[in-house]
């Protein structure tokens, strides 16, 4: 981030003035009745962007703090030089983010300080440093590593840390990622540079790179973000002094901390909750139900483990993901525990970002595992994690308004017998839908299902030498059928629903029908939580053509990153909390149904476990009938269900997953979103090396 600092800030004007007849004026239109403020910002992924969720921490934390002062934020994003030159110029009210610049104190008026960029020193993994970095001193530090080579951007916050070490042998660029390159080829030793950046750019453009370079700890400066507002605009110190008291307002009351932990972050990342002569393990985990739960029976751990202190992140699926790949990627050790799924598995495995699990005690009853899911979480029968909770895809229906109706739903129901009584008992007059399913675009939201259903109908991802099979007519019997069923008979804005507003939708009777993770059993069997529970019944996932890989299988698991430095205290909470204990210890607090599912055999054969579950029998039988080496009708090169094991699934699964959102939003036709998913991926296998 090279944001006005004085060498880089002149410079960039210099360049760009060429180009300023080029670029668009920004415009103030008329303000509506709540009062506008206009910044201007460079997207500074993970912190701000376009694209992030909230477009970002530091995009929300602003938007509500000026929000708590009946002011509205208008942020427009902009290259850094134009952006610099708007603010600079007083065409607009402010720039964000910022350091804190003193030699520009006459052009600008800074803002109180909140969380910003964490810079240190990024190597090679193999690069060995003799170098005691706890020193307080940052000079001494660089003393002592004169004799390596340094990256540093120009004009960052990097360079002025060290521009007074003229004895360092310094190489500038104008990106972090070029930084980044030479690093990894060995033609700098270090790199000056932030630490979720390095993160950032390592996972969405040089994947290869994960886990062979290394944050060095502790880092050397947190350097605080900053609104430069123009001194020029006549109201530059009001809206310091309003953005200031919203910002110590949301400080006071929790909500600075509530938004940074939303995306990952907290206010005090590297000390937060350390406590002396104890090991402190931070587990990352994902927001639902069952791991809430784990969060708050984990005292009982702690209590039986009094020298380990345990720290949480609790994050939306989507962030945990990027949190999790971000620490692996720069071997940053920041988590202990992480929650991975059965995609994460067989890759983080291969790539040794987690470590293999051997030597379990006997109490813990490794053979109760169920074999699939046992499978699910090992590669060559090295076991990786330990399973927490195991699901399969299940269909759940409304048995009063199928009475109702005349119609019985099947034990093995089939798509077309599905799409005749979704068709039956959609009544939108009414507020029920015949059928909800998931449209939100996404390689794990509505392409879950998809792949599911298209195994069902006989196709594949992929044949046995990699060859891409989406163009195909299985593809487009499967996409047809899961097109015509929401479209016809789902409910309004479908085509924004996942698993969550699914299941609201369904608690509340608003779906017939819902076809979707077997997990949510729990909670519509729970008359606390849904009180048409009674009429809730749940068979298996229909099929098409074929019984294989109609219904998937996902397990959530704890594994231990190979970066953490407490590998056996970690280890030893995964035990506790995948174990027998664990499950009596749910049952016991919050009763049998609420209780991890589909992990362990004899909770299957436990009486008061069936009698609050009359679910359960259905859980069991799906998952048992997953063969994870036929999930498909013809032979393929993989082994996942509603997923291909490979790290390039993600970034195609998701481009095909739009393709077919845009079908059911009619803006092209299945033909079309077919095709261009066959290019697409062919490109991308192509580029990797499959064929």
């Amino acid at each position: 981030m090279n944001w006005l600092q004085p060498m880089a800030f002149a410079e960039l004007l210099r360049k760009r003035k060429m180009l300023w007849f080029l670029l668009p004026l920004v415009c103030i239109g008329s303000l509506s009745a709540k009062e506008q403020v206009l910044l201007v910002a460079e997207q500074h992924v993970p912190y701000i962007g376009i694209n992030m969720p909230n477009q970002g921490y530091v995009h929300q934390i602003v938007s509500e703090a000026f929000n708590r002062q009946g002011i509205r934020v208008k942020i427009v994003y902009y290259p850094a030089a134009r952006a610099q030159k708007l603010a600079t110029e007083g065409k607009v009210d402010g720039v964000l983010p910022v350091y804190e610049n003193n030699l520009l104190t006459d052009t600008f008026l800074y803002s109180k300080p909140f969380p910003g960029d964490v810079i240190g020193l990024l190597k090679r993994k193999d690069t060995e440093v003799s170098v005691d970095i706890d020193k307080k001193n940052i000079n001494a530090i660089f003393s002592e590593l004169r004799n390596y080579h340094f990256g540093l951007v120009r004009g960052s916050a990097s360079e002025q840390l060290i521009e007074e070490a003229q004895y360092l042998s310094k190489q500038y660029v104008s990106n972090n990622l070029i930084n980044i390159d030479k690093l990894y080829a060995k033609r700098i030793d270090f790199a000056l540079i932030d630490k979720f950046s390095a993160g950032h750019l390592i996972v969405s453009q040089r994947p290869h790179m994960i886990g062979k370079l290394e944050f060095v700890y502790p880092p050397l400066v947190d350097k605080a973000f900053h609104i430069a507002f123009t001194k020029s605009n006549v109201n530059a110190q009001r809206y310091l002094e309003l953005f200031n008291q919203g910002l110590a307002s949301m400080g006071a009351d929790g909500r600075l901390a509530e938004i940074l932990a939303k995306h990952g972050f907290s206010i005090s990342p590297f000390n937060e909750g350390k406590e002396a002569n104890k090991t402190s393990l931070l587990i990352g985990t994902v927001n639902n139900a069952d791991m809430l739960i784990l969060k708050d029976l984990s005292s009982h751990f702690e209590a039986s483990n009094p020298n380990i202190k345990l720290r949480w992140k609790v994050l939306d699926e989507g962030v945990l993901r990027k949190r999790l790949l971000t620490d692996l990627s720069i071997h940053a050790g920041e988590f202990d525990v992480m929650t991975i799924g059965s995609y994460e598995v067989p890759i983080w495995a291969k790539n040794d970002w987690i470590v293999p699990i051997d030597s379990l005690p006997q109490k813990y009853a490794l053979d109760d595992i169920v074999e699939s899911v046992k499978n699910d979480v090992s590669v060559n029968e090295q076991l990786y994690a330990l399973p927490f909770y195991a699901e399969s895809s299940v269909t759940y229906y409304r048995t009063d308004l199928f009475k109702q109706a005349g119609i019985v739903m099947p034990q093995q129901p089939t798509f077309e017998q599905i799409y005749d009584f979704a068709n039956k008992l959609n009544s939108p007059e009414e507020g029920v839908y015949g059928i909800c399913l998931r449209g939100k675009a996404g390689w794990g939201s509505n392409l879950a299902l998809i792949t599911t259903m298209v195994n069902s109908y006989g196709g594949s991802w992929f044949d046995l030498d990699w060859r891409p099979q989406i163009a195909t007519k299985e593809w487009h019997n499967a996409v047809s059928m899961y097109v015509d069923l929401i479209t016809k008979f789902g409910p309004p804005n479908a085509i924004d629903n996942n698993y969550i507003e699914n299941l609201n939708l369904f608690k509340r009777g608003k779906c017939a029908i819902w076809i979707d993770a077997s997990i949510a059993a729990s909670a519509l069997a729970d008359s606390t939580q849904s009180e048409l529970s009674r009429h809730i019944k749940m068979v298996n996932a229909p099929i098409a053509l074929h019984k294989n890989g109609s219904n998937w299988l996902w397990t959530w698991s704890l594994a231990i990153p190979s970066s953490s430095s407490h590998k056996d205290a970690a280890t030893k909470f995964a035990q506790w909390a995948t174990s027998k204990e664990y499950i009596q210890l749910v049952a016991e607090k919050y009763g049998w149904h609420l209780v991890p599912q589909g992990t362990r055999k004899s909770l299957y054969e436990n009486e008061a476990y069936i009698k609050a579950a009359p679910f359960a029998p259905v859980v069991m039988e799906t998952i048992n009938s997953i063969d994870l080496y036929h999930s498909t009708f013809k032979p393929s090169p993989y082994l996942g269900v509603q997923f291909v094991p490979i790290p390039e699934f993600t970034s195609m699964g998701d481009q095909v997953a739009e393709l077919i959102a845009k079908a059911l939003r009619k803006e092209i036709t299945i033909e079309f979103a077919l095709k261009q998913s066959q290019n697409l991926v062919e490109r991308q296998m192509r580029i990797s090396g499959y064929f």
